[in-house]
């Protein structure tokens, strides 16, 4: 309905797990590398646990989409506690079998399979998605299947996907067999109030839409309402989406989302948090908008150097000027905004977009940053010469939060056009020798950050150089 009128390839906030759409959070992407973990090191059993809307089920079907080819994967979504036997919802998931086997046969056949496959160096995953809903005979055969693992090589890994139950369940005391075998798990918690805001503007962005539609204050309110919850945050997001095309408002304010969930709470299934200030901002004035219908952030105490800012007319290009002065004053979180602004303007999409990851990095969000100089190299008209310098601080981000494998690809790239590009040769030698690291101390990240604060310097000239 709405989608022609924004301008939309495909709807933004459907609720179906669209792994296109997932947003590489902090979150998210903390739970997604301990999976790959899991699986690398060849973990027997690994538990990823949630609320209801968290995002589990994307996350799985995003390991399954990029480990599919070497692995082969069953996924199990709707076994319960109430049948009999888990092995031929096993079966069924694997395409070996859809007729009723006996029990001998059925373990026969699995067996065989599992033998197959390991003689093809492929190992068999099973995901049990819901696997809350098991119960403690379902999971022990889980564990007597794990027992067919035998000798040196792996052949059957099971990963368990559940509500917060299912951890419950794992800490009874009959369950001490099977919580034993757990060498990774991850309870995935909902969005922080900046990861929201992102996560809408990059589902904005994937659907062929602009990822500033919505303001920074209609971004904050659906987070108090979804509480970070993605699921609710993408049902707040889209009713907004078609009262703002029945208004035919071309911005998503937050009196908008507002009027929206309160015409949405009065059902009162759809559980949103309460927020007081609904009927307030439902019915107050529009919010006050910048360039672009760009929003402006609000402050409550004196705001430095507005003189400066109010002094430059408002185009994109007087965006990126503007971001590039507030980044200069220390006014980092305002200066992301007028980067985001100016990114309205196609041609301007690239420059901004890397200066929004320089800005994270200053802010110590190197999550943020990568998600950022992504945005930037995936823009077709970036110039060949600042897109190497954009990928070299991509790799140096990833290197810096332990994504060595992601770091090595985006070198291998800069390699294919430039053979001698910086020290990357070097860095990829370094890759190639060093184990993916674990963490960091904080010695060892306040080091990584000084080496990125002397390095942005260096890129900025250019960028700079180059706009002007």
């Amino acid at each position: 309905m709405y989608e022609s009128f924004y301008r939309f390839t495909t709807k933004p906030f459907a609720l179906l797990p669209d792994s296109s759409f997932l947003y590489h959070g902090a979150e998210h992407q903390a739970a997604y590398s301990l999976l790959e973990y899991g699986i690398l090191s060849e973990a027997p059993f690994i538990v990823l646990t949630g609320d209801p809307g968290v995002g589990k089920t994307s996350l799985l079907r995003k390991l399954i989409a990029e480990h599919g080819s070497r692995h082969k994967i069953g996924l199990v979504t709707n076994a319960r506690y109430d049948i009999e036997q888990l092995l031929p919802w096993i079966l069924l998931s694997l395409g070996l079998s859809t007729k009723r086997l006996d029990p001998i046969e059925a373990y026969h056949l699995f067996s065989e399979f599992l033998s197959q496959e390991s003689k093809r160096t492929r190992r068999v995953i099973l995901i049990i998605d819901e696997a809350q809903s098991l119960g403690a005979d379902l999971l022990e055969e889980l564990r007597l299947l794990s027992n067919m693992n035998d000798g040196r090589t792996l052949k059957l890994q099971i990963i368990l996907s559940g509500q917060p139950d299912l951890y419950t369940l794992l800490q009874r005391i009959d369950m001490t067999q099977f919580a034993q075998r757990i060498v990774v798990d991850y309870h995935l918690k909902p969005l922080s109030e900046a990861d929201t805001a992102n996560c809408i503007r990059h589902r904005l962005q994937v659907a062929g839409g602009h990822p500033t539609l919505f303001t920074d204050q209609a971004c904050a309110l659906v987070h108090r309402l979804s509480q970070g919850n993605p699921r609710l945050m993408n049902q707040v997001a889209d009713i907004a989406l078609t009262y703002g095309y029945a208004e035919q408002a071309r911005t998503i304010t937050a009196k908008l989302v507002a009027q929206a969930a309160i015409d949405r709470i009065k059902g009162r299934i759809l559980p949103l948090a309460p927020t007081d200030e609904l009927v307030a901002l439902a019915s107050a004035p529009d919010e006050p908008l910048g360039p672009q219908g760009s929003s402006r952030m609000v402050s409550s105490g004196p705001v430095a150097s507005e003189p400066a800012e109010a002094a430059l007319p408002r185009s994109p290009e007087a965006d990126y000027e503007c971001g590039m002065v507030l980044k200069e004053q220390g006014q980092i979180p305002e200066a992301v905004e007028r980067f985001h602004a100016a990114a309205r303007d196609k041609s301007l999409w690239f420059k901004a977009y890397a200066q929004v990851g320089f800005c994270y990095i200053k802010l110590r969000e190197p999550e943020a940053a990568i998600q950022a100089f992504c945005t930037a190299a995936d823009d077709p008209t970036a110039p060949p010469n600042e897109l190497m310098d954009v990928l070299y601080c991509l790799g140096r981000s990833f290197e810096s939060v332990g994504k060595t494998d992601q770091a090595r690809e985006v070198y291998d790239r800069i390699t294919q056009a430039s053979p001698s590009f910086r020290d990357v040769p070097n860095r990829l030698k370094q890759l190639g020798r060093s184990p993916k690291p674990s963490g960091k101390g904080e010695e060892q990240l306040a080091e990584t950050h000084s080496w990125f604060s002397g390095m942005i310097d260096n890129v900025q000239r250019f960028l700079i150089g180059t706009h002007k």
